[in-house]
């Protein structure tokens, strides 16, 4: 404890006036003993210890007056046994929860980021002005911190977005003390807004954050860590929600009319008849409808719509519902319409018979409206080459999809340039048959190893068939063929099954690398796996497409079974689609030059890649952000639309002049994870817990968080307490004298009779 008015506390000498005073009363009179005193001494012994604890009693608070008021002038300061920081600068990491919770309301219409903006800008009006502030939103922990002042922090808390997504609190937590490390000053604190939900402290986070505490307890310049947190556990929030939106077909082609699925969740305790619905499509309404919701629900809401022109279109769903958080009642999602799907099939044993080559009923399949010769336009183009041909095609145009049908071998110029075309983002189909029992290439291309063929490959050819086997049930893990039927969970059972090659999945295989098998033999034997290598897939089947060894190819289920995986590997190429916080990645392909620049050579146009995130202005692309023909943007904190752009600006034009240039553009949409909407924050218990391990302290409150600071840095004055304290100490004097005032009339006459008896007897 110290003192602000040091040479003022001497005046609690005074205590010794009432002392003295005392003192020199108590030798006012003698006591004379005579005869019949011995009749007054149980009287007298009674009233003489009470006199003497109130005489005492007054003396005390006699004394401790004078203190009081001395103490009271010199003002005291708790500090805490320490010394304080009074206005010596510090680094302060303001580490600031921008995640879409943070937008919730309580009943006065006040969001959580608000109560920031509001509260947290108040106290840093009470930070030294020299402090550092280090900026850190939970969205922006990839990114160095922004170092600024006390006064361009208030004006940054008032620009913050709640557009991002869940964060974990562990690796938040680690960056905030790696950028504290980065300070100039030598006092460092944690500052931690947030409302603190479940979804950013599971269990791995916990754990990972009892391994930081023990490293940072051998850090002697480790800062100190406050968790402020604005989750109100007394009430739940009523909240509707948008938590996805889906297309329930694989890829959308042109002029086909595609069923849109936008899932709603109510968060409420009722319920809700009749939301309004509306549907979106480039911006225009395109539907509008009304569904009801059942208490703590989720109800689907749908549309069909077929999108006409090719590229990438953003799809938008809202509901019209008032509730504490109106950022989740919009969510939009981007998808590609495809002009045509390129499928190039290599057909490893040609035939001048009809149907009689590996690949003739995967071309019907995949291009059925082609051979029927009627005037509707096929999704797919597919065109058969021999393998001498595979670098010749890879190398003049890229198609989306490549089978290998059967094919006995591929040099290894051929093999390098199909593991090339996967990794960059194609797709490989490989059909099995009697050559590739000894392909060259199966260990390098294909996700899974070949054994023996089990059965009989001739058996079909056979005037005695042995009995078939059968194809079990469709995996749920494979949607898009869960489309062939719904009502029968066994469509494949009626094929007939002579002859499969045994798939060998190595189970030593890491997560990544290990194929998922979308489609088994009764006996489990896997029938179809695929797997994803680099940006592309591969599919792998133990038959052949052709009709030797199953009657697959001979059924109707065959065509949409194909067209169906055709579409599920082309519409898994891009993500148009990706969560706040991951890269977008934007092929050059997509932003080719328009046709009417065709002619014009590249010396006549400068070419600019621009992108306009949502609610900011157009940003210019450093030639560095392109990577393999691509463009990458990794500022995805905020959810909604981002505008891709390539401009060709004519070298005789004005740049100014917009109409003189030659402007291409596709989009990518960030979206907010659901689980933002699930308004659960931790329990009290758990982030003390939390808390307990890094020794920080935890507020609800900014007051209490802003008394805490003025306390440490200039420790706490007492002096209002010390003067209620004298105050309450002159009220008891007055009370205790006015009490012993009777008493004090009797004594002094009973001390005169006896001191005038005891004068007569002498």
């Amino acid at each position: 404890m110290t003192f602000i008015n040091g040479l003022l506390a001497l005046g609690a000498a005074a205590f010794t006036i009432p002392l003295v005073i005392h003192l020199l009363y108590r030798n006012r009179f003698k006591t004379v003993s005579w005869g019949a005193m011995h009749l007054l001494e149980p009287v007298v012994r009674i009233n003489r210890r009470r006199i003497r604890w109130t005489n005492f009693l007054l003396l005390l608070i006699r004394c401790l007056l004078p203190v009081l008021l001395a103490l009271c002038l010199a003002r005291p300061v708790l500090t805490g046994f320490r010394a304080l920081q009074g206005d010596s600068p510090e680094s302060i990491v303001l580490v600031i929860d921008d995640s879409q919770s943070m937008a919730a309301r309580d009943e006065s219409g006040v969001s959580r980021i608000d109560r920031v903006r509001n509260e947290l800008g108040q106290s840093l009006g009470e930070f030294s002005p020299r402090d550092e502030i280090l900026w850190m939103p939970t969205s922006q922990i990839e990114f160095p911190p922004s170092t600024m002042g006390t006064v361009d922090a208030v004006d940054k808390l008032k620009t913050i977005r709640t557009s991002s997504g869940p964060f974990d609190i562990a690796r938040v937590l680690r960056a905030a003390v790696k950028a504290s490390n980065a300070g100039v000053n030598a006092r460092k604190r944690i500052v931690f807004a947030s409302d603190f939900q479940g979804v950013n402290t599971s269990d791995a986070s916990v754990e990972s954050l009892r391994t930081f505490a023990d490293e940072l307890k051998n850090d002697s310049s480790r800062p100190d860590i406050l968790f402020w947190n604005l989750a109100d556990l007394s009430r739940s929030i009523d909240n509707v929600s948008i938590d996805s939106i889906e297309t329930l077909s694989p890829a959308i082609v042109p002029d086909r009319e595609t069923r849109f699925a936008a899932r709603l969740r109510n968060a409420t305790d009722q319920t809700l008849n009749d939301l309004r619905v509306n549907w979106l499509v480039d911006g225009t309404q395109a539907a509008s409808q009304t569904i009801s919701i059942p208490a703590r629900s989720t109800s689907t809401a749908n549309m069909r719509y077929a999108l006409l022109e090719s590229g990438l279109h953003e799809i938008s769903v809202s509901v019209e519902f008032v509730d504490g958080m109106s950022e989740d009642n919009n969510r939009s999602i981007a998808v590609e319409v495809i002009r045509e799907i390129e499928v190039v099939l290599v057909d490893g044993q040609p035939s001048n018979e009809p149907l009689r080559g590996e690949t003739d009923f995967l071309a019907i399949a995949l291009s059925p409206f082609a051979f029927s010769q009627q005037d509707q336009v096929d999704a797919v183009r597919a065109s058969v080459i021999r393998e001498g041909k595979v670098v010749e095609v890879l190398s003049e145009k890229t198609p989306n999809i490549l089978v290998l049908a059967n094919v006995a071998s591929l040099d290894e110029k051929q093999q390098s340039k199909i593991v090339e075309f996967v990794e960059s983002g194609g797709s490989l189909i490989s059909f099995d048959g009697i050559h590739l029992g000894d392909a060259n290439y199966v260990s390098r291309l294909l996700p899974a190893s070949i054994g023996t063929i089990v059965g009989d490959p001739n058996a079909r050819q056979n005037a005695e068939q042995s009995a078939p086997m059968r194809i079990g049930m469709l995996s749920s893990q494979y949607a898009p063929w869960q489309k062939l039927a719904p009502a029968n969970t066994r469509p494949l059972e009626i094929i007939d099954v002579f002859a499969y090659r045994k798939l060998i999945i190595d189970p030593d295989a890491s997560d990544e690398d290990k194929p998922t098998v979308i489609l088994a033999m009764k006996n489990g034997d896997p029938l179809v796996v695929s797997a994803r290598r680099g940006r592309g897939r591969i599919v792998q089947f133990a038959i052949p497409a052709d009709a030797d060894w199953t009657t697959l190819p001979l059924r109707r289920l065959f065509v949409p079974m194909v067209q169906q995986l055709a579409l599920d590997l082309i519409g898994s190429g891009k993500m148009p689609t990706v969560t706040t916080g991951q890269p977008m990645i934007v092929s050059l392909d997509e932003l080719m030059k328009t046709p009417s620049a065709e002619n014009d050579s590249e010396e006549s146009v400068r070419v600019r890649y621009t992108v306009e995130p949502p609610g900011s202005a157009e940003i210019d692309l450093d030639v560095d952000s392109q990577q393999e023909g691509q463009l990458v943007w990794t500022a995805t904190q905020l959810a909604g639309v981002y505008r891709f752009r390539r401009i060709e600006i004519p070298v005789s034009s004005d740049e100014n002049n917009p109409p003189g240039n030659l402007i291409k553009s596709t989009v990518r949409v960030a979206q907010v994870p659901s689980e933002e909407s699930k308004l659960r924050p931790v329990l009290p218990g758990q982030l003390a817990a939390i808390a307990g391990f890094l020794d920080a302290t935890v507020y609800d409150r900014a007051n209490t968080l802003r008394d805490a600071e003025q306390t440490r840095r200039y420790g706490r004055e007492i002096w209002r307490w010390l003067l209620v304290a004298l105050l309450v100490a002159m009220i008891l004097e007055l009370v205790v004298q006015q009490r012993s005032a009777p008493a004090k009339a009797v004594t002094p006459t009973m001390n005169s009779a006896s001191d005038s008896l005891g004068r007569s007897s002498v």
